[in-house]
C-alpha cells in the first residue's frame, strides 16, 4: 500500500472551527463551520543545513545550520499520488546569515515503489547577492517516515562558482512544550527579564506556558516555594493538564500527593504511583517509585517511565528506568530498544527515560535521563531532544533558543515534553461563546470542546484573513481587550488541536 500524506492532510482538512460574529450593541452570533485544505505548520529539525559551494574554488565548503518554518497544502490528489504545495518558506542560517523565503511543490506517488519529487524556487540573500534559485531532489526515496520530512534538494541553475545545496529535515509541529531541571533568566521574547523556574512548563516559542505554581496550586497544595519541579506532563482533551511533580506535598484537598502520583489541573489524582504499577505485580508493592515521563491514551491506557528501578513478579524481570510501560502490564519499549538506531559506547546501560511523545504514526520523540557518548552523532546530552529512528531532533540550547537565557547551565534537562502539531486527529467542533462588557469594550470568549490546545483567531470579515490574536492555549477562556473601542466588528474562529 502506499505511503503517503493523504491520509494524514485529510484529517487536517476536517478540522472543524467555531465563529462567532458580534458588532458594537450588537448580540453575539454563533455559528459552525468548517475549513478545507487547512496548512499544517512545518519547523525545520537540528539535521537541516545550508551547503554554499563553488565547484571551480580551491576551498572546502562546509554545510551551516540552516533553520526556519514552512507550511504544507494538499492541492491535487489521485489514487496513485499527492500533490502538495510548499508555502510561506522562510529559512536562515547562522554568523553569515543566508535569507531564503520562497514555495514549491512536494509530490508522492507510487503504491508499492514510492517516489517523492520536490521542486523549489527559492530567493536567496547570502549578504552580497539576491537571486532567485531552483531546486529539485535528485533522491526519490522516503529517509523518515511520513509526515517527518528529510530531503535534500540541489539548485539546477547554479554556476562554476555558486551552487547551493539545502537539506530539508522537517516535522509538522507548532510548538514544543517542556520542561527542564534548572532555572534561568529569559533575555528575549515574551518573558524577557523574567525568571524561569525548573518546574515551569514552557514552550519553545519562549513563553511560559503554566508556572510551577499554578499546577501544584491546581492540586490543593500551598508550599513556601515557588517550585516543586516538573517531571511529567500530557496535555488531556479539554485542555486538562495531566502531571506529576518532582517532590511530594500534601495537599489541603486531596491530602498527601506522592511525587509519582499523576495530578491534574482539574484538582484531581488521575492515578496513584502504586495504581500505575499494579498490573505488574510488585511484591511487596513499592511504596512510590516515581513518575518521568506519561502519556494517557485514547482508551485509557497509560505509558510512563518510573524513576527507580523495580522488580515485577509477574513479568519476572526488573523494570528499569529507562523503559517505557504500561498500565497494562507490558514493557512498551526497552531503554534499548529506545536507542536502537543510536550508537552509544555501551549499549547494555539503561540511560533513563525523562520525557517522550508518540507520533501517531508511531515515531517516540524522547528524552534520557543520562547523557551519553554516540560514536556517529557525537555527545548526547541529558536535555536533548532525540528519536527512536536514530536522529537528534533539537539540542537542548535550541529548545531554549526564544529565550535567549542567561545563568542557566549549558543543558538544563528535558523532564517533561508535549508537541502541538497539525498531525493530531481532529476532535469534534467546539462551541465559542462571546460575551461583551460594554464599560470597557472587552470580549471574553469562553468555549467547550475535546481539543487539548486552543487558539483564538479574529478577522474584521467573515471571510478573513483570520489572524491569532491568543497564543496557544490549555484553557478554555481568553479576554481580547478593546474589541468595541477599536472595531466596528470582530469575527471569532477558534482553531484546536
Amino acid at each position: 500500500m502506499r505511503l503517503s500524506l493523504k491520509t494524514i492532510i485529510t484529517q487536517a482538512r476536517a478540522l472543524l472551527l467555531a465563529s462567532a460574529l458580534f458588532g458594537l450593541g450588537r448580540p453575539a452570533v454563533f455559528a459552525q463551520a468548517p475549513t478545507t485544505n487547512q496548512p499544517w505548520a512545518y519547523v525545520l529539525l537540528h539535521d537541516s543545513y545550508l551547503l554554499d559551494d563553488c565547484p571551480v574554488c580551491d576551498r572546502i565548503s562546509v554545510p551551516v545550520p540552516m533553520r526556519g518554518t514552512f507550511n504544507l497544502r494538499l492541492i491535487d490528489e489521485t489514487p496513485i499520488s499527492s500533490r502538495y504545495a510548499l508555502e510561506d518558506i522562510n529559512f536562515t542560517t547562522g554568523d553569515r546569515p543566508y535569507l531564503v523565503k520562497g514555495g514549491g511543490t512536494f509530490e508522492i506517488s507510487g503504491e508499492i515503489a514510492v517516489t517523492v519529487r520536490m521542486s523549489l524556487e527559492l530567493q536567496i540573500d547570502d549578504g552580497f547577492t539576491n537571486k532567485v534559485c531552483y531546486f529539485t531532489n535528485s533522491n526519490s526515496g522516503l529517509d523518515r517516515r511520513l509526515p517527518m520530512m528529510d530531503i535534500t534538494v540541489t539548485q539546477t541553475n547554479g554556476n562554476l562558482t555558486q551552487v547551493y545545496t539545502l537539506r530539508l529535515a522537517a516535522a509538522p509541529l507548532r510548538e514544543i512544550w517542556f520542561s527542564g531541571a534548572s532555572f534561568f533568566k529569559a533575555t528575549a521574547g515574551p518573558e524577557t527579564s523574567k525568571l524561569v523556574e525548573g518546574g515551569d512548563l514552557i514552550s519553545t516559542s519562549g513563553r511560559i506556558i503554566k508556572r510551577n505554581a499554578d499546577l501544584f496550586t491546581s492540586v490543593g497544595a500551598f508550599p513556601p516555594v515557588p517550585d516543586l519541579g516538573l517531571d511529567a506532563v500530557d496535555i488531556l482533551p479539554g485542555g486538562e493538564i495531566a502531571f506529576s511533580l518532582e517532590s511530594g506535598i500534601t495537599s489541603n484537598t486531596l491530602g498527601l500527593l506522592q511525587h509519582g502520583d499523576l495530578l491534574s489541573t482539574r484538582g484531581r489524582i488521575l492515578r496513584r504511583n502504586q495504581g500505575l504499577l499494579a498490573s505488574f505485580g510488585l511484591q511487596p508493592p513499592a511504596p512510590d517509585v516515581g513518575l518521568d515521563a506519561v502519556h494517557v491514551g485514547e482508551t485509557g491506557e497509560i505509558l510512563f517511565s518510573i524513576r527507580t528501578d523495580v522488580y515485577s513478579e509477574r513479568l519476572s524481570v526488573t523494570l528499569r528506568r529507562g523503559d517505557l510501560l504500561s498500565t497494562n502490564g507490558t514493557i512498551a519499549r526497552s531503554n534499548q530498544q529506545l536507542l536502537a538506531r543510536f550508537h552509544p559506547a555501551n549499549t547494555t546501560n539503561d540511560y533513563g527515560l525523562d520525557a517522550f511523545y508518540i507520533w501517531p504514526s508511531g515515531e517516540i520523540w524522547f528524552s534520557t535521563e543520562d547523557g551519553f557518548d554516540d560514536s556517529v552523532l557525537g555527545s548526547m546530552a541529558s536535555g536533548d531532544l532525540l528519536s527512536d529512528q536514530g536522529y537528534i531532533v533539537f539540542r537542548n540550547s535550541e529548545l531554549l533558543s526564544a529565550f535567549a537565557p542567561t545563568n542557566a547551565p549549558s543543558d538544563i534537562g528535558l523532564d517533561a515534553l508535549y508537541v502541538v502539531t497539525d498531525a493530531t486527529p481532529p476532535a469534534q467542533a467546539p462551541r465559542l461563546a462571546v460575551q461583551v462588557n460594554t464599560s470597557t469594550g472587552n470580549a471574553a470568549l469562553t468555549w467547550q470542546g475535546q481539543g487539548r490546545v486552543f487558539q483564538v483567531e479574529r478577522a474584521a470579515d467573515v471571510t478573513g484573513p483570520f489572524q491569532p490574536v491568543s497564543p496557544l492555549l490549555p484553557d478554555l477562556s481568553f479576554d481580547d481587550p478593546g474589541t468595541l473601542t477599536n472595531r466596528a466588528r470582530s469575527y471569532y474562529r477558534l482553531r484546536q488541536w
